[in-house]
């Protein structure tokens, strides 16, 4: 897309770029990606929205509502955290690669992110009280490519770089309880932070400078999730959560610099943005050491109006289905170490939460993932999540990616029954 440029004014030629950068009229297919990136489709919304927080359940496609994992902090359902009987500690990293491809070719781009920290209490086992804090990621926005302006006069031909990065994090805390001898209540509350920068650097030629702007959002919000575990048909666990938040206020600067005599300018904004409202229902069944789960979540994000960035992307209700099968490892001490190992597999279908000219982004995915115990107490989880996301219609792009994430779980015993004589 051309500049709109008026030949005859080099000054009133600058602004008229900046003011085609600061619109936002973007194209979703990169002419040219940049190493290192991610999905381009996270320069909308709030970008990637992370589902998973642990190896262990990535490796089972993501299914968590419904399961009871004897040692994985389990965010997607607080009710969960009356599975583990020791107090555990949970952290692990995502490493991400992508090949984007659209109607002028390919490009590899990869990044990662921590997955964050979290402690669980096993307070009374017999009771069923634990508690829960931690910070985690929300969120993730990664992106960068090139998108060319072609013009009939060859001094004029500029190309604009878009790179952004950041996300959402959250700092939590909750608690389980047993409330009935087979149903578990969990509720977790978060205060919602972060910041989301945005950059796009246009080259300059003979008669147009080198300008940049640069973007970037700080969050401020809270929200909150209820989780009920029903475990009263033998070997069947039903989890139900449902979530939702405050409005989060966003503080937005924007920059916009110059190569030439011209005066850097910083404007200043506050916004506000809906966090959606959250359903989802799981199912675990167990027998022997097999467990099989199957989830349906979603989350509603048509009234979001943040970062559309053109006037044809808009917002809908996302929805993930997802199924997975988890074979534990034998706890026998005369188990050999093959023995030990546990081993998942997982698949799902998630609609993204955005559509770009009508036409909707979804993702469909499969994982495979093995549990490895260090010691009696401490698990290495490890997982691959393989898959395709977006189309190539409309000269929108299509994305192939491969996600390797790495878990480390360790417990110990803090709280121990105290015994009257």
């Amino acid at each position: 897309m051309p500049f709109p440029l008026n030949y005859n004014c080099l000054k009133r030629s600058i602004y008229a770029a900046f003011a085609m950068i600061v619109s936002g009229t973007l194209c979703v297919c990169p002419l040219k990606a940049q190493t290192p990136g991610g999905s381009t489709y996270s320069a909308f919304g709030f970008g990637d929205i992370i589902e998973s927080h642990s190896a262990a359940f990535d490796a089972v496609g993501g299914t968590a509502i419904g399961a009871t994992s004897p040692y994985a902090i389990n965010l997607a359902n607080p009710a969960a955290w009356n599975a583990p009987r020791t107090t555990r500690f949970q952290t692990g990293f995502a490493f991400r690669q992508f090949l984007v491809t659209d109607s002028k070719g390919s490009q590899a781009q990869n990044g990662g992110y921590l997955q964050g920290f979290s402690a669980l209490f096993s307070i009374d086992t017999a009771r069923g009280i634990s508690a829960s804090f931690g910070i985690i990621p929300l969120s993730n926005v990664q992106y960068s490519y090139r998108l060319a302006q072609p013009s009939d006069d060859p001094n004029l031909v500029t190309s604009t770089l878009y790179r952004g990065s950041g996300g959402l994090t959250a700092l939590y805390l909750g608690a389980a309880y047993q409330v009935l001898p087979k149903v578990h209540l969990g509720f977790m509350a978060q205060y919602n932070f972060g910041n989301i920068d945005m950059s796009a650097l246009t080259d300059g030629t003979t008669y147009l400078s080198q300008g940049q702007t640069i973007i970037s959002d700080a969050f401020s919000g809270g929200s909150g999730k209820l989780g009920i575990q029903f475990t009263g048909i033998p070997n069947l666990t039903v989890g139900v959560v449902a979530g939702a938040g405050l409005p989060i206020t966003i503080f937005r600067s924007s920059q916009y610099k110059f190569s030439s005599g011209l005066r850097d300018t910083t404007f200043y904004d506050t916004a506000v943005a809906k966090l959606p409202f959250e359903l989802g229902l799981g199912l675990g069944y167990t027998f022997n050491r097999v467990t099989l789960l199957a989830d349906i979540s979603t989350k509603d994000y048509s009234t979001l109006t943040y970062r559309t960035r053109r006037s044809d992307v808009e917002f809908r209700r996302a929805t993930r289905i997802s199924a997975g099968v988890n074979i534990a490892g034998s706890t026998d001490y005369s188990s050999s170490f093959l023995e030990t190992l546990g081993y998942s597999f997982g698949a799902g279908y998630h609609q993204q939460y955005y559509q770009i000219g009508g036409i909707g982004i979804n993702e469909i995915y499969g994982s495979v993932g093995v549990q490895l115990p260090v010691a009696r107490r401490v698990f290495f989880d490890f997982a691959f999540t393989g898959g395709v996301r977006g189309t190539m219609t409309n000269g929108l792009a299509q994305e192939l990616f491969g996600r390797l994430t790495f878990s480390v779980n360790v417990g110990e015993i803090w709280f121990q029954p105290l015994f009257r004589e």
